[in-house]
Order: C-alpha cells, then sequence, then structure tokens
C-alpha cells in the first residue's frame, strides 16, 4: 500500500513539473517572438517637425516655404515612377538606394501615385533671404537652436517627438516584409504652435533695407511708442541662417548681434544731462556763453570743430550739441549723483532681457569715485568717457521720452501659442513689463521739444524726412580705435515721429560711420517715408 501511494505522489510530481517547464517555454517563446517582431521593423524619419516663429501679424518668419518629400520602399516600380520627378543632380542617388533594401526618403518635385512611395508636404525652415536673422538665430545640424529665439526657446518649438515617420514591417535582412502594416506617425500639425513676436515683418524688412545702403556695420531698433513693442531689430552685416560656417572667420563678425552690445555712445546722452538738470528745476532758459573751448582745470574741451555757438539756451545746446553748455550745467547746476540716478533710471548701465535666456549686455556707466575727477564728470556729461549703451537701451530710453516720460521695457515676444494658434500662459512676460514714470511728462514734453529743434535747425537736420514732422538728436563718438590707419568714430542717430502724436522710435547705429548726421540720418530719413508710404496703416488710430 505504501508503494503504491509513493508511486502515485511520484507520478503526480513529475506531471506538475512538466506541465511548469512546459509553461514556461512557452511564455519565453512568446517573449522572443515578440522581441522578433520588434526587432523585424525599421522606422524612417521622413522631417522634424518644428514650431513657428510668428510676426505680430500672425505671419511666418520661418517654415514659410514647403517641400516634397518622398518615402520610398526600394523596388523597380518605385524608381520607374520616381525617374521623371527627381531632380537631375538626385538621380544617381535614388538609382543606388533602389539598389538596396532599406526604405529611404528623397525630395520630389511633384506628387506621384505609387504603392512603395508615399509623399509628404514638409515645411522648409530656412529659404532665401530671411528677415531677422540674429533674432531668430539658426539650427544646428541636429536640428537644436544654435543661438537667437531658436535657442532661448529650442524645448518649445521642437517638442517631444515631433516628427514625421513611418513604421514597416521587415525581415531580419532588412526587406520589407510583402503584406506587412505600415503605420506613420504624422506629427506635421505641430509646426503650427509657436512664438508670435512683436516684429513687424514689413517695417523689419524697410529696416534692413534702407540700413544697407548706408552702413557696413551697425543695428536698427524700431519701437512702437508707448509700449515699446519692437516692430524692427536689425544688426549688419547680416548672415544667411542656411550656411552658417562661411560667416564664422569674417573680421566684421556677421553672427554678432549688434543690437544688444555696448558702444561709445557720444552726444545722444545730453538728453540725460538735460532731464537730470530739468528734474532739479534748472530752467530751460539758463544761458551760456560758448567760445567753442570749455577749459576744466588744465583740460579744454572743444565744440565740433572749436566752433561758437555764443549765448545760448538749452533747446539750442541740444540742438547744435554744444558740448560746453553741458560742462557748465554739470560744474554748477547738476551733481554727479543726480547725473549717475537720471542714467540709471533710462536703464544705462543695466541689462535688458531679450528672452528668458538672453539679455543685451548692461553697457558702462562711470563709477561714482571716477567722477571725483572733475575732468572725467565734465567728459561724461556731454557722453564721452567712460560710458557705454546698447542700440536696445536706447531704444528704451528713446521711447521713454516720446511716451511723456514713462518707461516701458523693450518687447520683443508677444506670446506662445498652441498649434490651434490660441494664446498660451507665460508667467516670465508677465511679471516682466512694468512700466515706470522716469521724468515727469513736464520734462518729457522739453525734450520732445529740443529734439525737435535739433531736426528743424540743429545737427540733426539730415534726417528730416518729407511730409511729417519728427524729432531727434545725433551722436558722434570717439572710440580711441584705429582701424586701416583711420580713428573709429560711432555715429547714432535716434528719434521718434509724428513728433505731435508719436507713434514709433527709431534707433540707429553706424559702428565705423562719419558722424550720426551723414551716416545715420539718411537711413531714419528713408525708414520714416517708407513707412508712411509701404505701411500706412499702422498710422492709423487703434
Amino acid at each position: 500500500m505504501y508503494k503504491r501511494i509513493l508511486i502515485f505522489f511520484s507520478i503526480i510530481t513529475a506531471c506538475f513539473c512538466f506541465y511548469f517547464f512546459a509553461l514556461d517555454a512557452i511564455s519565453t517563446k512568446n517573449k522572443f517572438r515578440d522581441a522578433a517582431i520588434n526587432q523585424q521593423s525599421y522606422k524612417l524619419k521622413i522631417s522634424d517637425v518644428r514650431g513657428t516663429i510668428y510676426d505680430y501679424r500672425n505671419k511666418p518668419m520661418v517654415n514659410v516655404n514647403k517641400k516634397l518629400v518622398a518615402a520610398v520602399i526600394p523596388c523597380m516600380e518605385s524608381l520607374t515612377a520616381l525617374t521623371p520627378v527627381v531632380a537631375e543632380q538626385s538621380k544617381e542617388e535614388l538609382y543606388k538606394k533602389c539598389s538596396g533594401n532599406t526604405p529611404f526618403t528623397i525630395e520630389v518635385e511633384k506628387k506621384i501615385r505609387c504603392p512603395g512611395v508615399k509623399v509628404f508636404e514638409v515645411p522648409i525652415r530656412y529659404l532665401g533671404v530671411t528677415l531677422a536673422p540674429h533674432v531668430i538665430g539658426y539650427l544646428s545640424g541636429e536640428k537644436n537652436g544654435v543661438c537667437g529665439l531658436e535657442k532661448a526657446y529650442n524645448d518649445y518649438l521642437s517638442g517631444k517627438n515631433q516628427k514625421v515617420s513611418i513604421k514597416y514591417d521587415v525581415d531580419a535582412s532588412g526587406k520589407i516584409l510583402p503584406g506587412g502594416e505600415n503605420i506613420i506617425e504624422d506629427k506635421s500639425y505641430c509646426s503650427s504652435k509657436g512664438i508670435v513676436l512683436q516684429l513687424d515683418s514689413r517695417i523689419q524688412a524697410i529696416a534692413e533695407e534702407s540700413a544697407n545702403k548706408y552702413m557696413s556695420r551697425g543695428a536698427v531698433v524700431i519701437t512702437q511708442v508707448p509700449d515699446c513693442e519692437i516692430r524692427g531689430c536689425a544688426s549688419f552685416p547680416t548672415f544667411s541662417p542656411t550656411s552658417v560656417s562661411r560667416y564664422l572667420n569674417d573680421k566684421n563678425s556677421p553672427l554678432l548681434n549688434r543690437v544688444l552690445c555696448p558702444f561709445n555712445l557720444g552726444s545722444i546722452f545730453k538728453l540725460v544731462t538735460s532731464a537730470a538738470a530739468l528734474e532739479k528745476g534748472v530752467s530751460e532758459d539758463f544761458l551760456y556763453d560758448c567760445q567753442g573751448i570749455s577749459e576744466v582745470e588744465d583740460a579744454k574741451f572743444k565744440c565740433f570743430n572749436s566752433k561758437k555757438h555764443g549765448l545760448i539756451n538749452m533747446d539750442q545746446a541740444i540742438a547744435y550739441s554744444c558740448n560746453g553748455y553741458f560742462i557748465e550745467l554739470i560744474k554748477s547746476r547738476v551733481s554727479k549723483e543726480d547725473l549717475l540716478k537720471m542714467s540709471s533710471k533710462f536703464r544705462l548701465g543695466k541689462e535688458i532681457p531679450f528672452s528668458e535666456i538672453s539679455s543685451s549686455q548692461k553697457g558702462k556707466l562711470p563709477s561714482i569715485e571716477s567722477l571725483e575727477n572733475v575732468k572725467t564728470l565734465a567728459n561724461f556729461s556731454f557722453g564721452q568717457g567712460k560710458l557705454l549703451a546698447t542700440p536696445l537701451q536706447i531704444a528704451g530710453m528713446i521711447n521713454a521720452i516720446a511716451s511723456d516720460g514713462i518707461y516701458s521695457p523693450p518687447k520683443l515676444v508677444k506670446e506662445f501659442v498652441d498649434e490651434n494658434m490660441r494664446p498660451l500662459k507665460n508667467e516670465f512676460y508677465s511679471k516682466l513689463y512694468e512700466k515706470e514714470a522716469v521724468v515727469s511728462s513736464k520734462v518729457a514734453t522739453k525734450l520732445k521739444s529740443f529734439m525737435k529743434s535739433s531736426v528743424e535747425y540743429g545737427t540733426s537736420s539730415k534726417g528730416k524726412p518729407e511730409g511729417v514732422e519728427v524729432a531727434a538728436k545725433t551722436s558722434t563718438a570717439q572710440t580711441g580705435i584705429i582701424e586701416d590707419g583711420k580713428k573709429i568714430e560711432q555715429s547714432w542717430f535716434a528719434g521718434f515721429f509724428p513728433y505731435d502724436k508719436p507713434r514709433y522710435s527709431i534707433v540707429i547705429l553706424s559702428e565705423a560711420g562719419a558722424g550720426g548726421a551723414e551716416s545715420a540720418g539718411p537711413i531714419f530719413k528713408e525708414i520714416v517715408e517708407r513707412m508712411y508710404k509701404e505701411t500706412p496703416e499702422v498710422f492709423l488710430d487703434s
């Protein structure tokens, strides 16, 4: 009896073990089968999908043009169908790839119907002349942003798995399996999402074309008054984002965004000195007898060409850009502390955000200690010496004067939108753009009047356009730089228009100019005249 029980138990145990190992084998076999299925597929990427950068009217500034890309299963039928629609220079590539087993992509000239070919329309990121390349930036070979907005918002624009691709079933050799399932993953709709800028592509084009006629190196910034939205932002020389490598060793540094770089400022700073004096209660009728040279201890400071201006008030001092007048103000009416405080109010010496990861450089203001030297202080009073400012900083300053003394930080980005163009919230920008009164409305009105006089009868007259009253101030700043045996002067022209109801401000820097009036004045004039002619609707009341 005991033996029979033992034999029976042994049989049951053996059966149990058999079924256990059999189930394990089946499970393992399924795992290997699933793994084999997964391994026997090939994913062909047709295109990366990258969000669009728009101007403030929602007009695309990238992804403007399209091209046709074919996803091809290699076979004789595909080769026959594609040969007539592939460019001549790509035919050798087509023949070679069609002789293999692996699916591939190739650009075609028109859509065709063929069982082994699927044609997709995909955007071209940049093509030909790209507006505002220093603002937009460019991409690496891996399609990541290298600079500009492409870099600042790379994660948002590129997204996660934003691609157009096809997954093919293939055998172990990579050959397409007959009757296999081809799975298309199409995220092309994601290209509609993106960033809406404050730039107006029409005004941007006017700025670039006008400045290119008159200068080789420099910058232009155009803002809309009063909120300081940047409608135009150009740096020169420009570059093409499709062939960046050819600019890397250019001595003129085309890839540098000069809008964000500091330069010697010069006489535009006289507006700051005037503002400090007026805020202190100094009358605009304060008189100074200019003899062409002003002496401070053992130093002599000349007006342009040592010209004698005679007895002049503040309005005339701005119009004629008299250095001696402002030296007199700082000697007897305005303290160094007041002047530095007013400079700071206008954001000189401070970074100005341009995107979430980039800002204009701080520029440079002299230290309070250095201004103990009366000669250094005299130099500073009319914008020379250790004073550097960026075009973006000066754009904010001129916009504030045109806006009755209210400073608004320059704004480049308007909003972020999803693929349906619905605005998305962005905490960075909602907290950034707080306005501040930097001078009283009364003082701003006087500064505007001084700038109008500069255009009407003073140093800014070469920038006077036809048919509209404007206000402006020139600068010609000494740099101490010698280039090809010539002293380099940095020339500025900054103003706003129309005078009676300001709508736009323009700041122009010519890095190696012949004077603010000569080098930058004609650019200001042409931009104003072209904006009235080509974009008249932007001057209509909202």
